[in-house]
């Protein structure tokens, strides 16, 4: 029993995981070694700090409104990331109505208390204000140390990934759009980077020379149908073939199915999160990704459903919500995939080995 014991704790050196099991003769016994830092990164969806909202969060002087339902969520993940649609601007006007959203700088206040680290700036109405209001949130963004990625003053910053470090890992995120603004090498205005398989896949590479972690934002699809289009299913392919860990999508403003494609996960539609919508009634719910990672390893995938409120007001549905939300994108439960060396942690030490599950 002894060399095999000797054995056993080499190869649990050797591979430094979380929980190593090995098979005697007459029974199996568990081996702990020292657990894996966890990261938690929760991803929301489409927000919208403009038209009535803003101008109720300005009267009020309370700009934390629609982030209220869903701040412990945020605030406890170790990164909180959602998309970013309208761009601070430095001067009036702000309108309350229409498809032109510019926001009013003090909105930021409710990003950062909700507690939200990175946001992609990579969409359709980031250039509503043309390059001075982009250039302007990407500096009150900075200020108020909230990253942004998909956008920038240069071609090079737009397609350079925003990197977070947590627990000595770190954590690239990279934007894009259907909606390209100036997205050539050339350009001397702001550019947006645009959805581009062939970009994509050098900046994931480039991006993991210098991170341990790729997460792609796409803001792109055919808005109100729970359909993915093939341009969309094509780049974010690419990026996941290229090594990114995981896409979170957007734009659609309606939740869409979840897919596990080689080693990565492609959320093509988290739906809306703070935005001003009330038909159809899919604009109304949503998806939050929570991803769990064990030093640079995705070890937990959910698809946490949410409801939103008048005056765009997200909360985590109930159970009974919940359970229709997810009939909508083909889903049986929030956990996506479980994984077999968290699940073996929760259970007696003799039962070591469990299914694993992916809906």
């Amino acid at each position: 029993m002894l060399p095999r014991l000797f054995v056993a704790y080499g190869v649990l050196l050797f591979l430094g995981t979380s929980l190593l099991t090995f098979e005697f003769a007459d029974e199996t016994v568990p081996i702990l070694a020292h657990p894996q830092a966890r990261t938690t990164v929760i991803a929301v969806g489409d927000i919208l700090l403009g038209r009535s909202l803003g101008a109720l969060m300005e009267e009020s002087g309370d700009y934390t409104i629609p982030f209220t339902g869903m701040k412990q969520e945020l605030v406890s993940a170790d990164i909180a990331f959602g998309n970013l649609e309208g761009p601070f601007c430095g001067e009036a006007p702000y309108p309350t109505a229409g498809m032109v959203f510019r926001v009013h700088p003090e909105a930021v206040a409710g990003l950062v208390d909700a507690g939200f680290d990175i946001l992609s700036v990579a969409n359709n109405h980031f250039e509503n204000g043309g390059d001075a209001c982009m250039r302007f949130s990407l500096e009150h963004l900075r200020e108020a140390g909230i990253a942004t990625a998909g956008a920038g003053v240069t071609y090079e910053q737009a397609h350079s990934p925003a990197i977070l470090e947590r627990h000595r890992v770190r954590f690239a995120f990279l934007g894009y759009t259907y909606a390209l603004r100036n997205d050539t090498p050339d350009s001397t205005h702001p550019v947006i980077s645009g959805r581009n398989p062939e970009n994509v896949r050098r900046d994931v590479a480039a991006a993991l020379q210098r991170a341990d972690v790729v997460i792609v934002s796409l803001h792109d699809g055919t808005e109100y149908t729970e359909r993915v289009s093939a341009e969309t299913i094509e780049f974010t392919h690419a990026a996941i073939d290229a090594g990114a860990a995981v896409v979170l999508g957007h734009h659609p403003h309606v939740p869409q199915r979840v897919e596990h494609y080689r080693d990565g996960w492609i959320f093509y539609s988290l739906g809306n999160f703070v935005f001003q919508q009330y038909t159809p009634a899919s604009t109304r719910v949503a998806l939050a990704a929570r991803l769990t990672f064990a030093g640079a390893r995705l070890a937990r995938v959910e698809a946490l459903p949410v409801v939103i409120e008048l005056h765009s007001h997200p909360r985590l549905a109930t159970a009974e919500e919940a359970t229709e939300i997810l009939k909508i994108i083909g889903l049986e439960s929030p956990l996506l995939w479980p994984p077999e060396e968290v699940a073996l942690e929760l259970r007696p030490a003799r039962e070591t080995r469990l299914p694993r599950s992916f809906h």
